[in-house]
C-alpha cells in the first residue's frame, strides 16, 4: 500500500490465501494523523489506540533504524464512525460505500478542500470491490457472548475475577491491570494425557478473538483448544514435516493438532499480554509484567516438566526463543530447566510472519542456494533460517 495513509491488519495462515481483517483494532493510520485538526474528537481516537503499534510491512510509514515502522491501530465499532474518520483523511467516502454494498450513499456533507496540508504518505484511494467489503467487515466491531459463567481461578494459576454469562468485550477478560499492562484470560492450548512433542508459542495475540468467540457455544477448555494456534496449522504442519521432523518422532499430523494425543499445545505467557491495547511478545515487555513474568517462568516449566513422556519441545519464533534465554527460573535460565531431563528444545520459524525464513528453512543447503540464486532478496533471511535448520539437525542425531 505503498503512499496510502491507511493500512488494514489482516490475518492469514499460508502467503496464497485471501487475507482476512483483524477484529481488534482493524485499521492503522500514519503517526502524524494524531496532529490532524479533529482527530481527537473522532470516534476511533476515543477507543483507546495503540499509538506505537509497530510492524515491518508498513513500507510507507516512518521507522527509526533497525526497527519495525510505526503506526496508530484503532477500533472501528461502526460504519459511522468508519466514514467519520475517512472524510477527516479526506477520502469520499460515498464511493467506498457504493463499491461495498451495489446501494447509492445518503447525502453527507461535503469532505473539507480547505483542511491544512499533511506531510506524509498520501490519503488512500476509494476503496473498491474485496478491498471495501474487508472494510466494512473491519468496521462491525467484536462482541462476544459466553454461554455459561466463568471463573478465571478454575482455569489459570493467577485468575482473579468472573465473566459472568451473556454478551461481553475483550476488556471483560482482564485478570491482571498494570498501569498500560493488562493480562486478558484466554489460556490457550489443550491437555493431553502423554505427549511427547509440545508446540510452544510466545502468547495468545490475536488468537483471543477465536477463543472468546468459541465461549459462546462451548466450555472454557474446548474453546481453547480450539482457538490454540488458530489459522495457523497448515503453516506448522509444514514446518514440522520439513526434514522428516514429525516422521523421525513417529507423529501422524493428519487432522487437528490440539486434538492429536501426541502434541501439547502452550505457549510461554499462557494469556494474552498487552501493553496499552497493543499484543506484547518480547521478553523485556514479559519481565516488566509480574503475572505474565509468573506464567512465563515458574507455569511453564512446571506445565511441561509435568509431563513424564514429553522429548521434545519446538518453540515458535524469535520473541519466545529470546524469552526462554533472558528470563529465569530458580537461578538459571528457563531454557535450561526446560531441557532437564534430556529434552531437546529447538527453535523453529514462526508459523504467521516471515515466510521467506520459512521457505529457506525447509530447504536443505543445495536447495537454498539454488533459492536465493533465484530469488537473491531471500539471502537476508537465510542465516536465522540455516541456523534453526542446523541446530534441528544436531538434536535429531543426538535422539
Amino acid at each position: 500500500m505503498g503512499g496510502q495513509r491507511v493500512y488494514l491488519k489482516v490475518s492469514r495462515a499460508e502467503r496464497g490465501e485471501r487475507a482476512m481483517p483483524v477484529g481488534k483494532q482493524p485499521l492503522v493510520l500514519h503517526p502524524a494523523t494524531a496532529a490532524h485538526p479533529g482527530f481527537a474528537r473522532t470516534r476511533v481516537a476515543a477507543m483507546g489506540p495503540n499509538y506505537r503499534y509497530k510492524n515491518s510491512n508498513m513500507s510507507a510509514f516512518p521507522r527509526k533504524p533497525g526497527e519495525s515502522a510505526t503506526g496508530i491501530a484503532v477500533d472501528v465499532p461502526d460504519l459511522a464512525a468508519l466514514e467519520e474518520l475517512l472524510l477527516l483523511l479526506g477520502v469520499p467516502v460515498a464511493q467506498a460505500g457504493e463499491a461495498a454494498t451495489g446501494l447509492p450513499a445518503p447525502d453527507r456533507p461535503a469532505a473539507r478542500t480547505d483542511a491544512p496540508r499533511q506531510d506524509g504518505p498520501a490519503p488512500i484511494h476509494p476503496a473498491s470491490g474485496e478491498a471495501a467489503v474487508a472494510l466494512q467487515g473491519a468496521a462491525r466491531g467484536a462482541t462476544y457472548h459466553a454461554r455459561e459463567a466463568i471463573d478465571f481461578a478454575e482455569h489459570c494459576c493467577q485468575g482473579t475475577g468472573r465473566l459472568e454469562a451473556g454478551p461481553f468485550n475483550l476488556d471483560a477478560l482482564a485478570m491482571a491491570i498494570e498501569g498500560p499492562r493488562r493480562l486478558r484470560f484466554c489460556p490457550l492450548g489443550n491437555r493431553p494425557a502423554a505427549p511427547r512433542l509440545a508446540l510452544v508459542g510466545i502468547t495468545p495475540g490475536s488468537q483471543i478473538e477465536a477463543f472468546a468467540d468459541a465461549l459462546s457455544t462451548t466450555d472454557v477448555a474446548t474453546a481453547a483448544s480450539h482457538a490454540a494456534f488458530s489459522g495457523a496449522q497448515q503453516a506448522i504442519k509444514k514446518l514440522l514435516q520439513a526434514h522428516g521432523f514429525a516422521a523421525r518422532l513417529g507423529i501422524s499430523l493428519e487432522g487437528d493438532l490440539n486434538q492429536n494425543p501426541a502434541i501439547l499445545t502452550t505457549s510461554v505467557v499462557k494469556c494474552c499480554l498487552m501493553v496499552d491495547d497493543g499484543y506484547r511478545f518480547a521478553a523485556p515487555d514479559i519481565a516488566a509484567s509480574p503475572a505474565a513474568l509468573k506464567c512465563a517462568t515458574e507455569r511453564l516449566v512446571r506445565e511441561l516438566r509435568g509431563y513424564a513422556t514429553l522429548e521434545w519441545i519446538v518453540v515458535f519464533g524469535g520473541p519466545a526463543w529470546e524469552a526462554l534465554h533472558a528470563l529465569s527460573f530458580e537461578g538459571r535460565p528457563v531454557i535450561e530447566a526446560l531441557r532437564e531431563g534430556g529434552r531437546h528444545v529447538v527453535q523453529l520459524p514462526h508459523f504467521a510472519q516471515n515466510f521467506q525464513q520459512r521457505e529457506l528453512y525447509a530447504c536443505d543447503d543445495r536447495a537454498e542456494a539454488e533459492l536465493i540464486a533465484a530469488k537473491p532478496d531471500r539471502a537476508r533471511y537465510a542465516d536465522e533460517a540455516r541456523r534453526m535448520r542446523h541446530a534441528l539437525l544436531v538434536e535429531l542425531a543426538k535422539a
